[in-house]
């Protein structure tokens, strides 16, 4: 007999919305992505051979180093003890650039999973690497 009680999202799968404390959803926030920036046009970009780093080769930082580039036009963060350049990143992130802002020249790990644990960031910023925190 077929078990027709399973949905999906299943409870507390990452791709449920993070509820507070309250136990009321959180509500998204929809950012408007302008034309050519979608995911699909990042995965274009990282792989054109456009130089995303803006560092010749990897090497071990400071935290104090990172926390240097915490601009709009210069945005490091660090995931998992690893420094990544994500200025060029910014525009593409499907929450806004506000949101990626918030761990600007920070290790940015804890609120990244928080957010969004499913996602591959090794994978979607390789091109972005810029070296691993000492």
């Amino acid at each position: 007999m077929l078990d027709n009680s399973f949905n999906f999202p299943m409870r507390n799968s990452p791709q449920m919305l993070s509820t507070p404390a309250n136990g009321q959803p959180r509500a998204r926030k929809k950012v408007f992505i302008k034309p050519g920036f979608s995911q699909l046009d990042w995965m274009r970009l990282t792989t054109s051979g456009e130089d995303l780093r803006g560092v010749q080769e990897l090497r071990a930082l400071t935290a104090e180093e990172v926390a240097q580039h915490n601009k709009r036009n210069d945005c490091w963060m660090i995931i998992c003890g690893k420094v990544y350049n994500v200025t060029r990143y910014l525009e593409f992130h499907p929450g806004g650039r506000s949101q990626l802002m918030r761990a600007a020249g920070k290790d940015g790990t804890k609120l990244f999973f928080e957010t969004h644990a499913w996602v591959n960031f090794e994978s979607m910023l390789k091109e972005c690497l810029v070296g691993f925190l000492s």
